[in-house]
């Protein structure tokens, strides 16, 4: 479970930065960090949470599939081919 002082920093950043209404904020936070939870991340006070989440981890293939994806994209500003 994340703590509540975690979820009132992400609502507070919300409101701040993007400029959304306290209670969306809060709302949207709460969903957010729930599904955080869920795909396996922690945000704990501990310095012991794990770093990375399991999902984030790519693999081989994953990593060869996007250099193959990004040498075929044009950069902005080149000419169609």
């Amino acid at each position: 479970m994340t703590p509540t002082a975690a979820r009132a920093v992400v609502a507070a950043h919300l409101t701040d930065t993007l400029g959304v209404h306290p209670h969306l904020a809060t709302f949207t936070a709460a969903e957010l960090l729930d599904r955080l939870a869920i795909e396996g991340w922690e945000i704990t006070t501990t310095r012991h949470a794990r770093p990375v989440a399991p999902r984030a981890r790519e693999t081989r293939g994953a990593r060869r599939l996007l250099a193959r994806l990004t040498r075929r994209t044009p950069a902005d500003g080149d000419p169609p081919r």
